[in-house]
């Protein structure tokens, strides 16, 4: 076994020193930053803001997110804006295929958009199948039961009559890509009591979700049109305008992820809040893939429409573009916050002396995995930050390959990597669970040091 008598490598503390001293080689120890000040985000001057609320009808949307129509059904707001991305989804594969213009790259573009639908389908499913596994949302979800006879019940119908999707599997340009996105809605569901109501096989005759009832979709593509399609004539306006809008509704979602897995770890539920850490990190890497679809957009009809929606990064603006999104901005406090709470999970107090409590409680934590929950929990609160750095480091690649290097850095040209705009800073910042990547480095070299070998 690994000696865990680490009281004789860092600063005196009250734990108790009853294992055998290691012998660790002089200066064999690491060397530790101390924690800087983390960057402060805060979100575009509000002009900006609400020039990218109107081109999103986003006041509009947050109306369909936080509508309530099962009072009894706590997954509601989560799982609401999550379908209503994947109907925006189906909104954009109608666009994709209605393209009209021969130097559009088709073929690509289907495989993208094909891609993200069943990534956001795997998402929606882990959502559903952990819902079913906490006691206090079981059973709640409104569904249709097809055993029993619907012929008067419109609410029992077996599948959806308003969304895009059925009616896309029936399109000769679209039949293949909808049937694989249905029988992944089939693979993706199984695990669960219940399947989606999308018209996919559903060969165990499952009762299906009131998909039309839950997503709005009507209402959904009602809010397909942007403010300036009457004097923007270009068709990546509807390109760019469904990205940000599955963007959006994803960004919802992970922000009520986030107020649930607060309240979870308050109430000691670690391994909900551990799962929906995942949930959560998944969402992340989806927003990253959202955003990579700039990348399928004709560059000279992207940079046109950016010029006829006078969208510029003004000079010495610090706030990158992404944080015209408001609820972006909040998401990402929430997910950095999420550091306060390992003192709690761990159940120590934090040493007004700066001591080692934590980094000590989290070591012993590691190696006596008495406690499995928590590590899982801590694992995934660290598997967040990891993807939303990746979020924003990728983001800043995706900018300056769609706008150029100069308008991505704001038109700073030639600034130190000390001023770079808060986007850098962000994916530059040291960890956000300082005690904890002590503990795993003291872990790791005790380990390194430790007589035993393996053969």
């Amino acid at each position: 076994m690994v000696d865990l008598h680490w009281k004789s490598k860092i600063p005196a503390s009250d734990m108790s020193s009853k294992s055998p001293k290691l012998s660790l080689p002089a200066n064999s120890l690491p060397s530790l930053q101390l924690p800087f000040r983390t960057t402060d985000i805060s979100p575009a001057p509000p002009a900006l803001c609400a020039a990218y609320d109107y081109y999103l009808s986003l006041p509009q949307l947050r109306t369909l997110w936080n509508s309530r129509d099962f009072p009894n059904w706590n997954n509601e707001p989560i799982l609401k804006p999550a379908l209503q991305a994947l109907e925006v989804t189906f909104r954009f594969l109608s666009i994709v295929f209605s393209d009209p213009r021969p130097h559009s790259n088709h073929r690509e573009w289907n495989r993208v958009i094909e891609s993200l639908a069943i990534h956001q389908i795997e998402i929606i499913a882990m959502l559903c199948e952990d819902e079913e596994l906490n006691s206090q949302t079981r059973a709640t979800v409104p569904t249709a039961d097809l055993t029993v006879d619907s012929s008067n019940n419109s609410e029992s119908r077996s599948y959806s009559e308003a969304s895009l999707l059925p009616r896309l599997a029936t399109w000769y340009k679209s039949k293949d890509v909808a049937q694989r996105i249905l029988l992944t809605v089939e693979c993706q569901m199984r695990r669960c009591s219940y399947t989606l109501g999308l018209g996919e096989p559903n060969l165990a005759a499952k009762p299906s979700l009131l998909y039309d009832r839950v997503c709005r979709p009507s209402e959904i593509h009602a809010l397909k049109t942007t403010p300036y399609d009457e004097r923007v004539e270009n068709y990546e306006n509807h390109a760019v305008h469904a990205t940000h809008q599955i963007a959006e509704s994803w960004i919802h979602t992970s922000r009520k992820l986030l107020e649930r897995i607060a309240d979870a770890i308050h109430c000691k539920r670690l391994e909900q809040a551990a799962e929906d850490c995942h949930a959560v990190e998944r969402i992340w890497k989806l927003l990253a893939e959202v955003e990579d679809l700039h990348l399928m957009m004709d560059p000279d009809e992207f940079l046109r429409l950016k010029n006829q929606l006078s969208v510029r990064s003004s000079s010495g603006e610090t706030a990158s573009f992404c944080f015209r999104s408001k609820e972006l901005v909040e998401v990402t406090k929430m997910c950095r916050d999420l550091r306060h709470m390992v003192p709690e999970i761990l159940e120590v107090e934090v040493d007004p002396k700066g001591g080692p409590r934590i980094q000590e409680a989290a070591m012993k934590l590691y190696v006596s995995k008495s406690a499995f929950e928590k590590v899982h929990l801590l694992q995934a609160m660290q598997a967040i930050e990891a993807a939303m750095k990746r979020f924003f480091y990728a983001y800043k690649q995706v900018l300056t390959v769609v706008m150029g290097s100069s308008e991505a850095n704001g038109n700073r040209v030639g600034l130190s990597c000390d001023s770079a705009d808060s986007l850098t800073q962000i994916f530059l910042e040291p960890t956000y669970f300082p005690s904890l990547d002590a503990a795993k480095t003291f872990l790791g070299y005790l380990w390194d040091n430790n007589d035993y070998k393996w053969p």
